[in-house]
């Protein structure tokens, strides 16, 4: 990878690749980069599927559409295929559905954004093949509106370049099996109507708030897939139009012909439906059965239920209705929600109608105007001037004196006024073609700083205060961090005072005070930082704040930062705060001070969630108390305080707990605190003080093989292996080639390959 990324640390795991969060130092900004597996084989072959993957990233990168993640960059070094892309703050889809359904509007809206994205993508031949809730980002805009972004086109090209025989081994790495379409599990070719039939599982589950296609095994969801058992949406969620759930159930059909033939037309026929202003309601409850098919779309205006699209053959009509039908109605478990913008955003500006329509005319205005004109467009005839009951004309009088004098006066003002609008419009101009030549200047990649005067300082940030480009901002906040003084401008503190006294939208104080001020790490605004977050009401900007200072922050602010985070009730700010203190704890040589601090407090603590992050850190400082309270708290029964404890023997600075994240692995039962010890268990292995040491690197590793559950964590476990060449590492990985789970051992066998290349050697 080029020298211009540095990786900070890990932000997920895939089954064909790992996720980083990382920074951009020549466009000074952070990024997500994304390690692609391009698959075991000959390496003609995999060199192949690297330019395939290099090339359609390539393509991603072109298309700049405000529904997919955005690529900035594309590229292979020794490792392999890598993609750069914008690093979203947000959250996913899955994350929001499991808190309740999506009402109507909501949903119209995710509808529409995604369709968009799909239309845009598919026109550039790029396929997903991974449509997936957590793979749909929410963020949300100042106007209080959210945008989806769809992330993860990376899986595109090695969804079309696998052969069948790979894609069976490999059908659980490439997404959920919730969502996958039928052809998938048969190693048929998958083209646009698959990420149709995707996005179609994943809509119904946003409304229905589970899974069309479910079972308690992958195997019963397979077949649940391949044998279409599925109720209709309208059976199971009451109060959206039914055209919607015929839509719906349109894009899941069975068959990939039966599926509307593009996301053009899919989203054309949305549209069409969507123009009628009093749709049939779904009730929620199962439509009488009848010998013939069930109608799916319902076009406005008609007069009758249609059938099939405009143009479809006759064929294409089955309603593919479950063999089984429920008679009683599925009704979702939690009644829909509206989404709304984060704790610290101003309300929505799209949540109240604003009627601009003119007002009906009253009698009396009708009586002065005369009548209306018809049709969609009134207007408003000029008022007549009536004289008296004979409608005469009064006669035409001259100007006083005192009339002239007003009329010179008032002259005198729109000559001023004029002279002032046009020195603004000029001066606006200057600004905007300022902020246009330092961008241009930014945009080359290869600025290192950026000349500014206290002027142009101030151009940057009244366009960071007012910019509602997404691209704009960041190469503004880009300028920002670059900037220099040519004069005595304190650059540092006049963007301090701006971020913390102006009147900003959240996003762009955000922007400067953790994109701006945090790059530039000058400890001299500290003190502003840590004022604002004391006394701001907005939770993401006192957070911002925080995160800015831990840059600058050492432990003389150690207490500050502490009784924020043990104060505050907002979970944001105390993440923040928390993430600081861990930076200082990390930084500091005498750890065993922190420890009894925080061991003293921790029985003090007002609430469990200050307690939980008192926990986390006491991974950081070790030694005895610390060790005392984690293990406590590990056969607690508080399930909050036992994954507290699993996440702080993970960054234990020494292997001392390694055998009791062991015997915790072996002993629970519930799957996502083992998956969260699993991943302790693994920071722990590959941690400096047990990577440098072979004997103890083999004596772990061997240890923790039989706890990996699942092909999730063995995969987690081969990769993390995999960077090791020694023989007992080989060892290791190739008993994973005998697994029973198909995707296990192909990863397996790539690990190996990719070991044997290191050492000098071919994959076998």
């Amino acid at each position: 990878m080029e020298d211009r990324y540095e990786i900070r640390g890990k932000i997920g795991q895939g089954g064909l690749g790992s996720v980083y969060r990382g920074y951009d130092t020549r466009m000074n900004r952070e990024v997500a980069i994304k390690r692609i597996s391009t698959g075991g084989g000959d390496p003609e072959t995999q060199a192949e599927s690297t330019r395939q993957l290099i090339k359609e990233a390539g393509a991603l990168a072109s298309l700049q559409h405000p529904h997919i993640v955005t690529v900035y960059d594309v590229g292979t070094d020794e490792d392999g295929p890598y993609v750069v892309m914008e690093l979203l703050s947000g959250k996913t889809l899955d994350e929001l559905i499991e808190r309740a359904p999506l009402t109507w509007p909501d949903f119209r809206e995710m509808a529409l954004q995604t369709q968009e994205a799909l239309i845009a993508a598919h026109e550039l031949d790029l396929i997903h093949s991974d449509l997936k809730p957590s793979n749909l980002m929410l963020i949300w805009l100042p106007s209080g509106k959210f945008q989806m972004k769809i992330v993860d086109f990376g899986l595109a090209t090695l969804a079309k370049s696998q052969s069948q025989e790979e894609l069976e081994q490999l059908e659980a790495v490439f997404g959920s099996i919730f969502f996958m379409p039928p052809e998938q599990f048969e190693r048929k070719p998958l083209d646009v109507r698959s990420d149709i039939y995707s996005m179609g599982c994943v809509y119904y589950q946003a409304l229905a708030g589970c899974y069309p296609f479910d079972g308690t095994t992958g195997t019963e969801v397979m077949n649940a897939h391949l044998h279409h058992s599925v109720k209709p949406l309208q059976q199971v969620r009451a109060d959206i139009p039914l055209w919607v759930c015929d839509w719906i159930m349109w894009q899941i059909n069975r068959s990939p012909q039966d599926r509307p033939e593009s996301a053009r037309e899919c989203l054309s026929v949305f549209l069409q439906n969507d123009k009628n202003p009093n749709p049939t309601m779904s009730l929620g409850v199962a439509p009488a059965l009848s010998a013939g098919p069930r109608p799916r779309l319902v076009i406005p205006g008609s007069g009758v239920p249609q059938v099939r699209r405009p143009g479809a053959p006759a064929a294409a009509v089955s309603a593919n209705l479950p063999s089984d039908p429920v008679d009683q109605p599925a009704p979702v478990q939690t009644a829909p929600q509206p989404l709304q913008p984060p704790e610290g955003f101003k309300p929505s500006v799209h949540t109240s109608s604003h009627d601009l329509r003119a007002p009906e005319p009253t009698q009396s205005m009708q009586a002065a105007t005369g009548p209306l004109t018809a049709g969609p467009h009134r207007s408003v005839p000029t008022r007549q001037v009536i004289a008296g009951a004979a409608g005469k004309k009064k006669a035409k009088k001259g100007l006083s004196d005192f009339g002239k004098v007003l009329i010179a006066a008032l002259a005198a003002v729109l000559v001023i006024l004029g002279g002032w609008f046009f020195v603004k419009q000029s001066g606006k101009k200057h600004d905007d073609k300022v902020l246009k030549e330092i961008l241009q200047t930014v945009s080359l990649g290869d600025a290192k700083e950026v000349s500014v005067d206290k002027k142009k300082l101030g151009i940057l940030l009244n366009g960071a205060a007012k910019s509602r480009d997404e691209t704009q901002s960041r190469s503004i906040q880009q300028a920002l961090v670059l900037a220099k003084a040519v004069d005595d401008t304190e650059v540092d503190a006049l963007i301090a005072e701006f971020a913390t006294k102006e009147k900003l939208s959240v996003q762009a104080r955000e922007g400067l005070l953790r994109d701006v001020l945090g790059q530039r790490k000058n400890a001299a605004v500290l003190p502003v930082l840590m004022e604002f977050a004391k006394n701001s009401k907005e939770p993401a900007e006192t957070a911002a704040a925080l995160l800015a200072a831990r840059s600058m922050a050492s432990k003389e602010h150690y207490n500050q930062f502490f009784q924020i985070m043990q104060g505050t009730p907002l979970d944001e700010v105390r993440a923040a705060a928390e993430e600081v203190l861990g930076d200082i704890i990390l930084g500091s040589v005498k750890k065993d001070a922190y420890a009894d601090q925080l061991a003293e407090s921790y029985e003090k603590a007002p609430n469990e969630a200050a307690k939980q992050s008192m926990l986390r850190l006491l991974g950081r400082c070790g030694g005895a108390k610390a060790r005392g309270l984690v293990e406590k708290s590990l056969t607690s029964q508080n399930r909050g305080n036992q994954a507290a404890a699993v996440v702080a023997l993970g960054y234990w600075p020494d292997d001392s707990t390694f055998t009791m994240l062991l015997e915790f692995l072996k002993k629970t039962w519930d799957n996502q605190l083992h998956d969260n010890a699993f991943d302790s268990a693994l920071r722990l292995a590959t941690s400096p003080g047990i990577a440098k040491n072979s004997a103890t690197a083999k004596s772990v590793w061997e240890k923790l093989a039989p706890e990996a559950r699942g092909p999730g964590e063995q995969g987690k476990f081969i990769r993390g292996l995999s960077s090791r060449d020694e023989d007992w590492a080989i060892a290791i990985i190739t008993g994973y080639t005998k697994s029973q789970n198909a995707s296990t051992a192909e990863l397996a066998k790539q690990a190996l390959e990719e070991i044997a290349a290191r050492k000098g050697g071919k994959g076998k």
